[in-house]
């Protein structure tokens, strides 16, 4: 319970790292007068730079997991559906419900941050001993439901 509380508390601080290199590179793209969605995919991205490179090697390095590329792929395609997600909520509550594009950036920024927390703890970060039970009990359902037949 406590080795919990510790990730999360890690992840949290990352968060705030990559919170801080987001809305640094977002304020600055905005006010040389760059599309807020542009803005957001490439201050986004910079974020997304910072979180892999501290959460592989702090937050959950005592992980044993699967090979580095797959980690990587896996880094990649969630943190492109939070990008994808965090983008339709600025324009939602920028363009639509005419919140302020600060407003509308702390709410993507808040709700990505939950997001890419339990995807990156449970799909990207897994630890093999996780990933070898998923196999385990898929290979036992597979073995239960042939014998129903």
């Amino acid at each position: 319970m406590i080795k919990r509380f510790t990730t999360i508390f890690k992840f949290g601080i990352v968060g705030i790292l990559n919170t801080g290199v987001d809305a640094g590179v977002f304020a600055i793209l905005a006010f040389v007068g760059m599309p807020a969605m542009v803005a957001q995919a490439i201050s986004y991205s910079c974020g997304t730079m910072n979180s892999y490179w501290w959460n592989n090697r702090w937050t959950f390095r005592d992980v044993k997991s699967q090979a580095q590329r797959i980690r990587i792929v896996r880094f990649v395609i969630a943190n492109l559906f939070v990008l994808i997600w965090s983008s339709f909520i600025i324009y939602v509550a920028h363009s639509l419900w005419s919140w302020s594009l600060v407003n509308s950036k702390a709410a993507a920024t808040l709700l990505g941050m939950l997001i890419n927390y339990l995807i990156s703890r449970y799909w990207v970060f897994r630890s093999s001993s996780e990933a070898a039970n998923d196999v385990i009990i898929g290979t036992n359902e597979r073995r239960e439901h042939s014998y129903e037949n």
